[in-house]
């Protein structure tokens, strides 16, 4: 079903992380974060410091490496229904992390992030649950199709195409990203048809969205189209 036709019933939006922490639109969800189990960082100097736009490849660059508030914050704010992500910097992290949560809590699990250590994948099996409306697991750009199926055997089956793209500058957004979260998309969707796929990078205009729906995406997440919020406002609204 295009986008044009449904007049968004179809798909679902998202507002991508780090984005959420501080925009709603009534046509979407905002996911909130990332969070580490302990405050990371200070946000507004990482920013000044590493974010640049790469006229190159038309895209923004960052080595923001997750500053937060840590976990806690998180769940002083925000009530289960929100979506908001975590993700591990040390080993028992995300142990300690689910001890902290609602069984109800909705949840992005970033295992993706270009910027800090990998987190470790044997343990991400004690998020998904039957009480959960999201538990999303949000991977690179360069996944494989044996890392996608290492995370729906582990319970997953709501999947986020994609992160940013590692670079030698830093994790890179904008429509560099298209061809990777296209051919995640055409994997999953051939090998895990049972799976949401939620699609993300480089959107900002109706061909993207209509690109990634034909693909096979069930949503879409909306992110760096964010640094011009009018345009991306009129696009969501539609």
């Amino acid at each position: 079903m295009a986008y044009i036709e449904t007049k968004m019933q179809y798909p679902k939006f998202f507002i991508a992380a780090p984005f959420g922490n501080y925009i709603t639109h009534k046509n979407a969800l905002s996911v909130k974060g990332t969070f580490t189990l302990n405050p990371n960082g200070n946000r507004v100097s990482a920013i000044l410091r590493t974010l640049r736009y790469d006229f190159k490849n038309k895209g923004w660059v960052n080595r923001l490496g997750l500053p937060n508030p840590g976990l806690q914050f998180a769940l002083d704010k925000y009530t289960p229904s929100d979506i908001i992500s975590v993700t591990e910097l040390e080993r028992d992290d995300f142990v300690k992390i689910e001890a902290e949560l609602d069984l109800a809590q909705s949840l992005e699990i970033n295992l993706s992030c270009p910027n800090v250590k990998s987190a470790r994948w044997d343990r991400i099996h004690i998020f998904p649950n039957k009480y959960r409306e999201w538990c999303i697991a949000k991977m690179a750009p360069t996944s494989t199709i044996e890392e996608i199926a290492f995370v729906v055997n582990a319970g997953f089956k709501q999947l986020h195409f994609s992160n940013t793209l590692p670079t030698a500058r830093g994790g890179l957004s904008g429509t560099a990203l298209i061809p990777y979260t296209t051919n995640l998309i055409t994997m999953c969707r051939e090998e895990f048809p049972h799976t949401t796929i939620i699609a993300g990078g480089g959107v900002s205009k109706e061909a993207h969205i209509n690109h990634y729906m034909d693909a096979g995406a069930d949503h879409i997440s909306v992110g760096s189209a964010w640094f011009n919020p009018f345009k991306t406002y009129r696009l969501l609204s539609k």
